[in-house]
C-alpha cells in the first residue's frame, strides 16, 4: 500500500529592509481584503469552491486592483474556499462558536506564478512593485528534508512578523512511502508518567516524567499568578513546558519507530478519540489530577509516533482503547487491585501482573486480532507466563539506541 505522505516547515528570513517589508505589508493587506471579501461573499452566497469563487469574483476583483498580479486573485479563492468549508463542517457538527466564518489570521498563499526559488537561501515574490528578493535562514529541520528524497511543492505561504520585521516561509514537502506488509505488532499503551512497550516476550516501561514536568510548570504558574501580571514570563512558562513535553514525545516516538524498524512489524496504538482528555477527567475530582490528566498529552505522543512511523512505511494499528487496562488478557474476565499499587489480579484464572503489562497484552492481542481480519476469536487463551518487564529510566533510552542494547547496558551498568 503506497500513502502520500506531506509535512510543513517553517524557514525564516533574514531582517527585511523597510522598503522591502512596506512592499510585503501592503501585499499582505491587499490580500487580506481579497480573502475577507471572498469569505463574506462565498457564505452568504453558499458558494464554497474554488471555481465558483473564481467564476463569481475574478473579473471584479482583477479591475479592483489592476497592479496587483492575477495569480493573487487564484490563490485568495483558494484560501476562502477552505475557509467556507472549514466553517460550515463545524457548524454541521454544532461546534461553530460565531454565526459566520471570520477571518482572524491571514498567510499569503503563493503558487508557482508568484514566486521563484533562488538555490536554497533566497526567493523571489511578485508583488504590485515588482519582484522582491527574501533571503533566507534554512532551518536544520529544511535541509534534513531537501537531503532525504522528499519533494518540494510549487505553492507555498508567507507569513510576516511586524516587531522582527521578518517574514515566515512555509515550504511544504512531500514523498511517496510505501507500507511494508506485517504478520508481528509491538504493543505501545501511553500512561501519564511512562509509555510501556511490549517487544516479543518482553515488556519495556520507558519512564518519562511527564508527571513531574506538569506538577513543576503547575507550581510556577500559580507563583506568577499570585504576583503582579507578567505576560512575557508567563508565556515563556508554557513555552518551555510544551518544548520539554515535545521533546520527549519526539525521542520516544523514534525509539519505538527504530525498534519497529528493526523487527520489522507493525505498531500498535489505542485510538484515542478527540475528547479522550475530556472524558478521562469527567469522573476525577482533584482540580490537580484533572489538570495534570489534561496536560499529559496522550493524543500528541500516538500523533508524533503515527508521523514517524508512516516516514519510515512502518504501518500503524489502532485498536479500541476501552477496557485494556481492566481486561485480563489470558481469559477476558475483568481484573481486580492486587497487593501492591498498580498491581491487578483476576479471580478467574489466577493472573496477576502490573496495570501497564496488562494494557500492551491486551492491545498486542486486539491488534493481531485485526491484523488476521477477524479470523481469530476473542476466547479463552492457553496459560502463559507474564512476560519479562524491564524499567528504564529516561537516562538510558534517551539515546535512541534499540530496546535489548539499552536493556543489556543498563543491566550492567547496575549490577
Amino acid at each position: 500500500m503506497t500513502s502520500l505522505l506531506t509535512r510543513t516547515v517553517i524557514v525564516p528570513s533574514s531582517r527585511l529592509g523597510w522598503r522591502k517589508f512596506n512592499a510585503l505589508r501592503e501585499l499582505g493587506e491587499k490580500y487580506r481584503e481579497f480573502v475577507v471579501h471572498l469569505v463574506e461573499y462565498g457564505f452568504k452566497h453558499g458558494v464554497k469552491s474554488f471555481t465558483g469563487l473564481k467564476k463569481a469574483k475574478y473579473r471584479e476583483l482583477r479591475e479592483r486592483y489592476p497592479g496587483l498580479p492575477s495569480h493573487y486573485v487564484h490563490t485568495a479563492c483558494q484560501d476562502a474556499a477552505q475557509r467556507v468549508r472549514s466553517f460550515l463542517a463545524l457548524k454541521c457538527k454544532g461546534k461553530a462558536k460565531t454565526g459566520g466564518p471570520e477571518v482572524r489570521k491571514v498567510s499569503i498563499w503563493l503558487d508557482d506564478h508568484l514566486w521563484k526559488s533562488e538555490g536554497y537561501t533566497a526567493i523571489k515574490v511578485a508583488t504590485h512593485r515588482g519582484w522582491i528578493m527574501i533571503p533566507l535562514w534554512p532551518t536544520k529541520l529544511f535541509w534534513r528534508y531537501v537531503n532525504s528524497g522528499w519533494r518540494l511543492r510549487t505553492q507555498i505561504r508567507l507569513k510576516l512578523d511586524e516587531k522582527r520585521r521578518v517574514a515566515y516561509v512555509y515550504f511544504v514537502f512531500e514523498k511517496m512511502v510505501e507500507e511494508r506488509p506485517t504478520r508481528s505488532v509491538i504493543a505501545v499503551d501511553l500512561n501519564e508518567n511512562n509509555v510501556t512497550v511490549k517487544a516479543g516476550d518482553k515488556v519495556y516501561i520507558l519512564e518519562t516524567r511527564i508527571r513531574k514536568i506538569t506538577v513543576g510548570y503547575h507550581n510556577r504558574r500559580e507563583i506568577l499568578q499570585s504576583t503582579k501580571g507578567n505576560r512575557y514570563a508567563s508565556r515563556m512558562v508554557k513555552r518551555n513546558e510544551f518544548n520539554k513535553k515535545n521533546d520527549i514525545r519526539r525521542k520516544v516516538a523514534s525509539l519505538i519507530v527504530r525498534e519497529a524498524e528493526r523487527l520489522g512489524v507493525a505498531i500498535a496504538v489505542e485510538n484515542l478519540p478527540r475528547e479522550a482528555p475530556k472524558d478521562m477527567i469527567k469522573d476525577v475530582d482533584d482540580p490537580k489530577l484533572r489538570d495534570r490528566i489534561y496536560r499529559a498529552g496522550f493524543r500528541s505522543m500516538v500523533r508524533e509516533i503515527v508521523q514517524k512511523a508512516r516516514e519510515k512505511g512502518i504501518p500503524v494499528i489502532k485498536v479500541n482503547p476501552r477496557g485494556t487496562s481492566s481486561t485480563c488478557p489470558q481469559c477476558g474476565g475483568r481484573l481486580v487491585r492486587g497487593n501492591a499499587p498498580r498491581s491487578l489480579l483476576c479471580l478467574h484464572c489466577g493472573w496477576e501482573g502490573g496495570r501497564d503489562i496488562a494494557a500492551v497484552m491486551n492491545i498486542e492481542r486486539r491488534a493481531l486480532e485485526k491484523l488476521a481480519e477477524g479470523r481469530v476469536p476473542f476466547g479463552p487463551m492457553p496459560s502463559e507466563p507474564t512476560p519479562e518487564v524491564a524499567w528504564l529510566p529516561m537516562r538510558a533510552w534517551a539515546r535512541r539506541k534499540s530496546l535489548d542494547m539499552i536493556e543489556h547496558k543498563w543491566m550492567r551498568m547496575n549490577i
